[in-house]
């Protein structure tokens, strides 16, 4: 016999012999190799006893050579081929002589041979790492699919099951950790030089920079004042962005950090002892979880990846709405599916990120990390966001300014050309470029970036974390808010909000708020009940445990009982000794307790009111109360649950007190005759503030729209409570011109294919549906995710600036669609975070508001830094034109660049800090593609009214605060192109250009001012005043620079200055005041 299974191959892939399994320790491996003593061979180590016993010697024992040929031969015409093929390259080979065929008595014996020796090529190669449909699978095939092992009934807490280590470390090897890779991020040196150089903006500016270096190369200057500073005011402000979005990513890796995963109890294979294998339950972090894991699950805990469950109690209960925005638990069994039923509709599944409400359960990892649900919806969202509004406004405006300076620089030449003053061509060029230069706002960079930063610290302070700058101001334009449900509008821990109970003295049952029951004897009654057939309990160093509708009812029992104290003793002396729990069939729960009257129990039931009034001693007009107070309660979005109770009289207790019984029909104790104690009303209710929120939003004309998953009835009815809606009733009728409440099924109907409204020629009826929608629904309920993302996409489509906001991996696609995504912090799942924008560190629908309020004020607050710093550019580029007419040299160019860079700049930088005008929430949101950021009103403001006017104040104040100017001007007329000023000529023109400039400062300050509001006034009755003490100091300090700058030494020769007598200091100040107070003035009459 020549085979390549050596002693190394088989030590590699764990082949050693153990005690021959049972079909229930192992029924992967095949039963009639189980009967020939063969499946021994094959069996993964369980015993580390270190004897490695060769595979083909085992074979050689048990089969002649003939059939073991041909068996080869048959296992090399099937799959197992790869093996000897090289696919699997370190995979042994198999190289048998080929006998003659075997006679019919070998037949059986060889097919038994090839059966052993495909299992042994199978443990050779790594089982999958996710099962295709495991919801479909009997528990047998899974097991044999993921080769593990279950005993005990599926139970596994006996016996061998699970996997060994060896085999898990060679999994995890094959598959990785059950983790989750996080998004992909780019480097952060790529990122910051990304910022520096990338960018219209940026490269605008750079371009300057450049052309200034050139200049001064070639005019031999020596120092490069203003391309030194230019640069490293766009590599500062680059850096700060830099900084702060690492910030942002490094709070998002503390989040994550703050999830831990908890330890998961496992099923291990230890080594065997005398030749049995067994098993072992040990906790182990969830990251070394892999496929084929047996875990075990108790209430309470976190599904660690995606499970196929195998056994569980009844009743349990999983906690879904992350997955499905479903409030609501589900019941979850062991049984296999049909293959017609999805696999997120599976009863007997449990995915990662869920939680297990009620119950306990032993599962099989189905698939981990990437795989999970979970996972394959992470990895859908990666790729890049759409241009946000604010780099669209940007470009756009970018895009005017490089036009006009562009437009400007030539008409400066022309006029330098055109000039009586003769100047070289270096000059000439100088000017046209400082002209050209000073048209480009070089502090709008700096300023887009304060302003943002300094939202975006406001906004933290609000418990609202900004992940990327950008979407503060997309924030200030949304039109249309989607707000998910549960835990966002709503606490998302559900409430036990009021009960009902009948009255002593007529058939009518009393609504009470609960703050209210603890004075009515009948409500305390209830409560007791209501605390005794109750699954949910306090555990200390835990707290509540259990599922939302049990744990409401044990909490609002416990404020009117007196404490989870007084329950716990009321539970020890009436003990329960008979349980039927929960479950989907029944709808109602029942507990036996022991009564006062002496071998008397108490039988308690608590479920669905249709189920549980039959039973009761009513007559009909009671039980016409009763569902009348269930509909009161039911419009008011409440779950209802009824109890009621009867005595079992010592007489009617079975024999030994065993109580036995699963329904109404089969128990062998009396249920009929009950006695109704009334109903709780329970829900998740609106959290505080947000009815607040919700109108204020109304207000700033954006519309809040509730998309869940949740029931309708229950949807509409918070949604009327909050103001969402005006109605508390539905209308959700196709045909109907309101469709308020539109329900998922409606939906699916009107869905454009492939969920793309651009399609051409797109149905008439489904545009006409969805823009009815769009304008008049205020309520989607029970929808998918994929409806989400479509609504948000209908919106979208109607012109709205959207956002939404969302927790669970199911709001994950809308996050990314939104125009801002906003995820909760607190019950927000990772991926529902990494899709988003912002995130509600404390999941409050007030905190976002309170973002967009401060998107808005940065959205402003731009804009008046943009108003301000252009202001300035036509009182610096009309000394150019004016010197046609024969003025002298009113403003250098180094003047020009000191403005702009020395004061201009740092002055519009402190516009971030700008508080709100009192009006801001009150105004329609921007629209970027209907109202530009930058558009005509802001150029006709800066260019047409406050420039103008200061460029006036300017020339009025060169012709009045100038000695013997008009004689220069004269003089200035006479000169040829080839003379030169006289000494005294020139220090008269000095002193003219000084006070241009000064007033020109001055005239900055008074835009400054004027600015800073757009209504409301600045000063007098009602007025604004000047809130901001960043601007406040930067105006002060930008007078001081430039009186230094007039009267120092250094300065005057470098930027040509002369020192002004008093006059020529205080004449200018009235152009300050007058345009201050022409500004007052328009605003006061609201021109």
């Amino acid at each position: 016999l020549s085979c390549k299974f050596s002693l190394a191959h088989i030590y590699k892939h764990r082949i050693r012999p153990v005690a021959t399994p049972t079909p229930e320790q192992n029924p992967s491996i095949d039963m009639a190799a189980r009967q020939s003593g063969l499946g021994a061979a094959l069996m993964p180590s369980h015993n580390g006893d270190g004897q490695e016993v060769h595979l083909a010697r085992r074979l050689s024992d048990e089969f002649p050579a003939s059939i073991r040929a041909e068996a080869q031969v048959v296992i090399q015409r099937q799959s197992i081929r790869r093996i000897s093929s090289g696919e699997l390259h370190d995979r042994p080979t198999l190289d048998l002589p080929v006998a003659d065929a075997p006679t019919s008595a070998e037949a059986g014996q060889m097919a038994q041979a090839a059966s052993v020796m495909q299992d042994a090529a199978s443990y050779l190669t790594t089982p999958p790492a996710k099962v295709p449909e495991p919801h479909t699978l009997r528990v047998e095939q899974l097991v044999k699919i993921l080769r593990t092992a279950v005993s005990d009934g599926n139970r596994c807490h006996e016996g061998c099951a699970g996997l060994d280590n060896m085999e898990v470390g060679r999994r995890l090897e094959a598959h990785g950790l059950n983790k989750l890779s996080p998004p992909k991020t780019p480097n952060k040196w790529v990122k910051l030089i990304k910022l520096t150089f990338g960018g219209i903006l940026n490269m605008l500016l750079w371009f300057c920079v450049l052309a200034e270096v050139i200049l001064c190369m070639w005019m031999k200057s020596e120092a490069p004042v203003t391309p030194l500073i230019l640069s490293v005011v766009i590599i500062g402000t680059a850096t700060l962005q830099w900084i702060t979005e690492l910030k942002a990513e490094s709070s998002m890796e503390e989040l994550r950090a703050m999830q831990v995963g908890e330890k998961v109890r496992v099923a291990r294979i230890k080594p065997a002892f005398e030749g049995v294998a067994t098993s072992q339950i040990v906790g182990i972090d969830s990251e070394g979880l892999v496929a084929g894991d047996v875990i075990f699950l108790t209430a309470g805990d976190k599904i660690p990846c995606d499970v196929r469950i195998i056994h569980c109690t009844d009743g349990t209960e999983v906690d879904n709405s992350a997955l499905t925005g479903e409030s609501l638990p589900e019941v979850r069994e062991a049984e296999a599916e049909s293959a017609t039923l999805s696999l997120m509709e599976a009863r007997n599944m449990a995915f990662f990120g869920t939680t297990l409400l009620k119950g306990s359960c032993t599962a099989i990892v189905v698939a981990t990390g990437d795989r999970t649900f979970l996972g394959e919806v992470a990895a859908s969202m990666q790729g890049p966001r759409p241009k946000s509004s604010l780099e669209i406004e940007i470009a756009h405006f970018i895009h005017l300014v490089a036009c006009l300076a562009i437009g400007v620089g030539a008409l400066v030449l022309v006029a330098n050309l055109l000039s009586n003053t003769h100047r070289e061509a270096q000059v000439v060029l100088e000017n046209c470029a400082t002209a050209l230069f000073t048209q480009v706002p070089e502090g709008l960079l700096p300023t887009v970036t304060f302003s943002l930063m300094a939202a975006s610290g406001e906004m933290f302070k609000r418990s609202v974390m900004v992940k990327k700058l950008d979407a503060i101001e997309t924030l200030g334009c949304v039109r249309t808010f989607c707000s998910d449900k549960t835990g966002t509008l709503t606490t998302g821990s559900m409430t036990l909000m009021e009960v009902a109970v009948p009255k002593s003295d007529s058939n009518e049952l009393e609504v009470l708020p609960l703050s209210e029951a603890s004075s009515n004897g009948e409500a305390m009654n209830l409560c007791r009940a209501g605390a005794l057939n109750n699954a949910a309990m306090h555990i200390d160093g835990t707290g509540l445990v259990g599922s939302p509708t049990e744990m409401a009812i044990f909490s609002g029992a416990a404020s009117l009982l007196g404490g989870n104290s007084k329950i716990k003793d009321l539970r020890a002396k009436f003990n329960t000794v008979f349980e039927i729990p929960f479950n989907s069939e029944n709808k109602w729960m029942l507990t036996l307790h022991p009564n006062e009257q002496e071998g008397a129990f108490a039988c308690i039931l608590k479920g669905a009111t249709e189920r549980i009034l039959p039973h009761c001693t009513m007559d009909e007009a009671q039980k016409e109360e009763v569902y009348k107070a269930l509909q009161r309660l039911m419009k008011q979005g409440h779950r209802v649950l009824c109890v009621a109770q009867r005595l079992v009289l010592p007489e009617e207790v079975p024999a030994g007190t065993a109580f036995a019984g699963s329904h109404f029909e089969d128990c062998n104790f009396p249920i009929d005759g009950l006695t109704f104690l009334g109903l709780f009303g329970i829900e998740d209710p609106p959290r505080p503030g947000v009815k607040e929120a919700v109108a204020k939003a109304e207000v700033a004309g954006i519309k809040v729209v509730m998309v869940t998953g949740d029931h309708p009835g229950t949807a509409q009815a918070i949604a009327y409570r909050l103001g969402i809606t005006t109605s508390p009733t539905k209308n959700g009728d196709p045909e109907s011109q309101e469709l308020t409440v539109l329900e998922g099924s409606q939906l699916e109907m009107m869905v454009p294919p492939d969920g793309d409204f651009s399609v051409p020629l797109l149905d008439p009826e489904i545009s006409r549906f969805w823009n009815t929608a769009t304008s008049n629904t205020r309520v989607f309920a029970r929808v998918s995710p994929l409806h989400k993302q479509i609504i948000v996409k209908a919106y979208q489509r109607s012109g709205y600036f959207c956002a939404m906001t969302g927790d669970g991996v199911n709001d994950a696609p809308a996050l990314k669609q939104a125009d801002v995504g906003i995820a909760m912090g607190v019950r927000g799942t990772d991926v529902a975070k990494d899709a988003s924008d912002l995130v509600l560190l404390d999941d409050q629908f007030s905190s976002a508001m309170a973002g967009v309020e401060m998107g808005r004020l940065a959205a402003v607050n731009l804009q008046k830094s943009i108003m301000y710093t252009l202001c300035s550019k036509v009182p610096q580029v009309a000394p150019a034109f004016i010197e046609l007419l024969g003025i002298p040299e009113a403003l250098a160019a180094e003047h020009i660049l000191l403005i702009d860079i020395g004061t201009d700049i740092w002055t519009a930088v402190a516009y971030a800090m700008q508080p709100a005008e009192s009006s801001l929430m009150e105004k329609q949101p921007r629209h970027p593609r209907d109202e530009k950021l930058v558009n005509y009103r802001v150029f006709l403001y800066s260019y047409c009214y406050i420039g103008v006017l200061q460029t006036i104040f300017c020339w009025i104040m060169y012709f009045v605060a100038t000695p013997d100017i008009h004689g220069l001007i004269q003089r200035h007329h006479a000169l040829k192109a080839e003379d030169k000023m006289s000494p005294e000529d020139f220090q008269i023109q000095t002193h003219s250009m000084t006070v241009y400039y000064w007033t020109l400062v001055l005239g900055q300050v008074a835009a400054a001012i004027c600015t800073t509001t757009t209504v409301q006034p600045v000063f007098g009755p009602g007025g604004y005043g000047l809130p901001n003490k960043m601007l406040n100091i930067t105006l002060v300090l930008e007078i001081t620079f430039s009186l230094v700058a007039m009267y120092t030494e250094f300065f005057q020769k470098t930027f040509r200055f002369a020192s002004l007598p008093a006059y020529s200091i205080f004449l200018p100040v009235v152009a300050l005041v007058s345009i201050v107070a022409l500004e007052e003035a328009r605003k006061r009459r609201a021109w």
